[in-house]
């Protein structure tokens, strides 16, 4: 019979198709008598026995092996013993070849789809996965950022913390909680501590008490997005109140038709949704105010320096009413609450924001849907280790011998978009 295993020690005899793919029956090549290791005497046969693996898929369906392996027996002390298989893992009933299959693939596909391509069941792959993460987790360090980003995001149960790098666009770390408790201690055993200059985060004060003391260069910077989004927040808030007073009928209308139209910057609007906006705003004129409030706030950021931007937002202060727009009041409160760490944007080399990260949020959640409720540990390491996304921005630097930054995430977002990520 053709050889299909090429599996040293053993030949195939037979093979036949069931249900669940392949199978191979296999027997040894060649069979030694052996000597007991107490008695140092000949051990006499006893019988076979058929063993059961798992091997690389073959044609595309699953493969198991049935071994039939004599067995021997000590006379003198009862001992037995089978002919050992060197290609077998020791931890799984399955090759060593089908193992490392697992282990390049595992965070990359999720589990369900891995055991049904290979035969094994998932707990299994599950486990193969566990012990490459936990490896991975002793072995791979990535370069600390000069520009971190700090987020959040809430998937498996809970607030987990995002950490980026914004200089390259790369992950650093996820963190299972995102409480002091748990950020300190992270902080505290940071490599390269003092190589840090800037970190972009949300107003969540926590985030700041937590590095403060251990990241001696860094100065913080509001994320942009965050503060804007604020205003888009306080817009809804007077779009609801209007809402609140229609019929059941208009208020679907409203929120239906309206709600978008006047979320969406005026750049983005088509030529048909331009008019639209003009003829809501002639026929809910306070909702125009709240509108133009909005835009308003949003222009801050297109000021080129400090204090033109400084004096944007006290003119956009001063120009509230007396009355009213309580939602935008608050706004501008909460700027005052974080004011110098709102406008550190204008003080940054260059724009610092969490963007990205923002986008490795979503891509985390579609991580975690597609994996049917992974747990934070193996959402993590398909986030933080994955191969190709790794190898982007990473390399050889003069001086510095092999420098890896992480997951470069706009690569990430493009596997995701073609399903390389399924």
């Amino acid at each position: 019979m053709l050889d299909l295993l090429n599996l040293p020690g053993i030949k195939p005899v037979d093979m036949r198709h069931e249900s669940k793919g392949l199978v191979i029956v296999a027997e040894p090549e060649t069979v030694e008598v052996p000597l007991c290791g107490g008695c140092n005497t000949l051990m006499h046969k006893h019988g076979t026995r058929k063993n059961k693996f798992m091997d690389t898929p073959l044609y595309m369906e699953p493969v198991r092996l049935e071994v039939q392996r004599p067995r021997f027996r000590c006379e003198s002390c009862g001992k037995m013993s089978m002919p050992e298989l060197s290609f077998l893992d020791d931890k799984r009933r399955a090759t060593k070849r089908l193992v490392d299959v697992i282990r390049q693939q595992c965070l990359g596909t999720t589990f369900h789809a891995l055991a049904e391509q290979t035969g094994v069941a998932v707990n299994t792959v599950k486990n193969i996965a566990h012990d490459l993460i936990n490896e991975l987790s002793q072995t791979v360090r990535y370069e600390t950022p000069v520009i971190m980003g700090i987020d959040e995001v809430n998937l498996a149960g809970g607030y987990r913390c995002v950490i980026t790098n914004l200089a390259t666009n790369n992950v650093f770390d996820m963190l299972e909680h995102r409480t002091q408790e748990h950020l300190k201690p992270f902080f505290k055993a940071l490599p390269d501590a003092d190589k840090v200059e800037w970190v972009c985060t949300d107003m969540w004060r926590p985030f700041k008490r937590s590095f403060a003391q251990y990241l001696p260069n860094a100065k913080l910077v509001i994320d942009k997005f965050h503060v804007v989004k604020m205003a888009s927040e306080a817009l809804e808030v007077e779009r609801k109140n209007y809402q609140a007073q229609l019929s059941k009928e208009d208020r679907i209308y409203v929120k239906k038709s309206i709600r978008w139209l006047t979320l969406k910057r005026p750049g983005n609007l088509t030529p048909a949704e331009q008019k639209a906006l003009e003829v809501v705003k002639q026929a809910i004129p306070e909702l125009a105010v709240a509108y133009d409030f909005k835009e308003a706030f949003f222009c801050i950021y297109d000021e080129l320096d400090k204090q033109n931007a400084q004096n944007a937002f006290e003119a956009w202060e001063n120009s509230l009413p007396d009355q009213g727009l309580v939602a935008f009041k608050k706004l501008a409160k909460t700027v005052h609450n974080h004011y110098d760490d709102i406008f550190a944007y204008w003080d940054a080399p260059f724009s610092i924001t969490n963007g990205y990260t923002e986008g490795l949020n979503g891509l985390i959640k579609m991580s975690n849907r597609l994996g049917r409720g992974y747990g934070y540990p193996i959402i993590r390491a398909k986030t933080l280790y994955s191969k190709e996304a790794r190898k982007v921005g990473s390399g050889i630097r003069a001086g510095h011998g092999k420098v890896e930054y992480g997951p470069h995430i706009p690569t990430l977002l493009k596997q995701a978009e073609s399903g390389e990520l399924d």
